[in-house]
């Protein structure tokens, strides 16, 4: 199963300059309890913005170039095994494709805009932390969210943040027809 994972504003917003618009600390709790145990997909640039892998998660980075990734260790400070890893893809479509015939495995596309619009066609849950703002300056954007294509799943209660004041919502939405 492909899940993309993002906070999007009310205008679609994600990111400006290779940032999040804002760090929410429930949000960032959100995503890793969500993620924690999967495979999450990103784009270079993503990964540049994050710094490491993610732990606790197979990191896939797509990059046409060839990256110098950093291999996180084999044990965790307590001796037991680390389930973290990194590894680099040069083709997005083909990897999703390949991933959609293995099976049920849930992977996560973390971003960033291009990656997310060239897996939304592939998505078949959509993990959207919906921030009721919108950003001054941003210059990347989440795919629209047609209601003919999508439809709401799960809604938690309303969020909000006081470190930024804004009030947010946990919305997992599914595709109403599955893809081929």
């Amino acid at each position: 199963m492909i899940s993309l994972i993002a906070a999007v504003a009310e205008n679609n917003a994600i990111g400006n300059g290779n940032q999040l618009l804002w760090h929410i600390a429930g949000d960032l709790k959100y995503f890793k309890a969500v993620t924690t145990g999967h495979p999450v997909i990103m784009g270079r640039k993503t990964f540049e913005s994050i710094g490491r892998p993610l732990p606790g998660r197979r990191n896939i980075v797509v990059s046409r170039s060839r990256l110098e990734l950093p291999q996180p260790p084999k044990f965790k400070k307590d001796g037991t095994p680390s389930n973290t890893s990194i590894e680099q893809v040069e083709d997005l479509e083909v990897l999703l494709k390949s991933l959609r015939r293995k099976g049920k495995e849930e992977y996560f596309v973390i971003g960033g805009g291009s990656v997310y619009n060239a897996a939304f066609k592939f998505a078949d849950r959509l993990y959207i932390t919906r921030i009721f703002a919108t950003p001054e300056k941003a210059d990347t954007f989440f795919p629209e969210i047609k209601e003919d294509e999508w439809e709401t799943a799960e809604t938690s209660p309303l969020q909000h943040d006081e470190e930024n004041d804004i009030d947010y919502q946990f919305i997992t939405c599914k595709r109403k027809k599955p893809r081929k």
